[in-house]
């Protein structure tokens, strides 16, 4: 199996090195093709990305997984979103992902994400579990695992009315990206919302209970959450019915806050259960199992493994 990883980036000097030792120290059965699509950058971002590439070819970085391999591309690009879509157009691998130059991944996430592929051909695509840090690498938040229903992807419910997807956590086949893409350039920062849409028209979107990695949240980021939400109406254009429900039932479990998200998950069941969309992976011993969740958010230690 092998993962490509697009980097499209620009100007990305203070955070680069740390992403990529992030990727280069990833351990297991699997091979990595890293490609850095930059957008004409005025510093060293090629350069520091060059420099790795150059002593992982004079064998100076240990390789802890079958083999890795690191190519840049830089011109002028249209956006983040057309410098991913051009980033593909050289991807050899089965598995797909971006990565922009701020995010780091956790040691072994690539070994859980590829164990559960292998173990499991209907996963199409998988959401891992993504933290929150700040510019100075300290840990500003803490994510869960949490059950995406196909239906509400399809209609742009998370991000929106309920929880919300992080793309750092996001990997997926090869042929599912070859069924939606490209990603249409018109969207600045939302591209990856319209991508989830259309991504659940053919097929579920499957959780991993496992630390996948970090997003970085700083100053100067051209993504901000109240733009992100504004470009959104771009890739649906109304709120549907179920989209209304939705933020019956998540507006006031947000504004209530953590003291009462025990009520809210209990509730969940009862307004929304539907069997299939319940179910999840964890890793137990090693070895990815399927688990049936009780709620939206998922229980590890008492949920039910699937046989």
């Amino acid at each position: 199996m092998k993962f490509s990883i697009i980097a499209p980036v620009r100007n990305m000097e203070p955070w680069l090195a740390k992403a990529i030792e992030s990727v280069l120290i990833q351990e297991g059965d699997f091979e990595i093709e890293y490609i850095l699509q930059d957008g004409a950058s005025t510093d060293n971002t090629v350069a520091i990305f060059e420099s790795y590439r150059e002593k992982l070819e004079r064998g100076e970085i240990p390789i802890r997984c079958k083999s890795i391999t690191m190519r840049s591309f830089s011109e002028k690009d249209n956006g983040p979103f057309d410098a991913i879509n051009k980033g593909f157009t050289h991807a050899t691998g089965d598995i797909y992902t971006w990565a922009d130059g701020d995010n780091t991944y956790e040691p072994g996430a690539f070994d859980a994400v590829a164990k559960t592929f292998v173990a499991f051909p209907d996963v199409k695509w998988l959401h891992g579990i993504t933290n929150g840090m700040n510019e100075r690498w300290e840990k500003t938040s803490y994510g869960v695992c949490r059950i995406y229903k196909q239906d509400w992807l399809q209609l742009g419910i998370y991000s929106q009315e309920a929880y919300p997807t992080s793309q750092n956590g996001m990997f997926w086949r090869r042929k599912l990206w070859e069924e939606v893409a490209p990603i249409p350039t018109k969207f600045r920062v939302s591209g990856d919302y319209w991508l989830w849409m259309n991504m659940a028209k053919h097929a579920p979107l499957w959780s991993l209970n496992v630390p996948i990695g970090y997003f970085m949240r700083r100053v100067g980021q051209a993504h901000t959450l109240g733009g992100y939400k504004e470009e959104q109406w771009m890739a649906r254009p109304r709120r549907s019915l179920r989209a209304w429900g939705a933020r019956l039932f998540f507006s006031p479990q947000s504004r209530l806050g953590p003291r009462f998200e025990h009520f809210f998950l209990w509730l969940y069941p009862f307004m929304y259960r539907n069997v299939e969309s319940m179910i999840y992976i964890d890793i137990v011993g090693g070895v990815p199992v399927k688990k049936k969740a009780m709620t939206y958010q998922c229980d590890p230690k008492h949920d039910k493994t699937l046989k």
